[in-house]
C-alpha cells in the first residue's frame, strides 16, 4: 500500500507533458501488440492450412501412384498369360505339324516302295469332275463330283 501511495506522488509530480506522451506510449505500444498478435494468428492458420492441403495432396497423389501400379500389374500379368498361352498354342501347332509330316513321309514314302498311290484311287472321280465342269455351263450340278473327290482324297489320306 505505501509502494501505491509512493507511485501516485510520483506521477502527480511529474510534469502533464510526460504523463500525456506516457499515455500515448502505452496506448500506441498496445495497438500495435494487439495488431501484431492479429497478424501472427492470421499467418500460423494459413501456414497450417497450406500444410493439410499439401499433405492431402501429397496422399491423393500416392494413392492414385498405387492405383496404377496394381493396374499395371495386373495388365502386366495378363500380357505374360497371353504370351504363354501363345507360345503353348504354337508349341502344340509344332508338335501337330511334326506329326502330321512324319506320317506323310511314311505314307509316301511306302507309295514309293510298291503300295499303290493315293492318286490312282482318286483318279476317276477327278477325271468326272473335269468331264463335268469341261461340258456343263451350269457348275452347281457338279458339286456331286466334288464331293466324292472330297470323300475320296480324304479317305486316301487317313489310310
Amino acid at each position: 500500500l505505501f509502494l501505491f501511495f509512493q507511485k501516485q506522488q510520483q506521477q502527480q509530480n511529474e510534469s502533464p507533458n510526460t504523463l500525456i506522451a506516457k499515455i500515448n506510449s502505452d496506448f500506441d505500444s498496445h495497438i500495435l501488440q494487439t495488431e501484431w498478435n492479429k497478424y501472427r494468428a492470421l499467418h500460423l492458420q494459413r501456414h497450417q492450412e497450406r500444410e493439410t492441403s499439401s499433405s492431402l495432396r501429397q496422399a491423393e497423389v500416392q494413392q492414385t501412384m498405387e492405383a496404377l501400379q496394381t493396374q499395371a500389374k495386373q495388365v502386366h500379368t495378363k500380357l505374360d498369360e497371353m504370351v504363354d498361352s501363345a507360345k503353348s498354342q504354337l508349341v502344340d501347332l509344332e508338335v501337330e505339324v511334326g506329326h502330321d509330316v512324319t506320317r506323310l513321309e511314311k505314307k509316301f514314302q511306302g507309295s514309293l516302295s510298291g503300295t499303290s498311290a493315293p492318286e490312282g484311287k482318286c483318279l476317276d472321280v477327278r477325271a468326272e469332275l473335269s468331264h463335268c465342269y469341261s461340258t456343263l455351263k451350269d457348275t452347281g450340278e457338279c458339286q456331286i463330283f466334288v464331293q466324292k473327290l472330297d470323300k475320296c482324297v480324304t479317305e486316301a489320306l487317313a489310310s
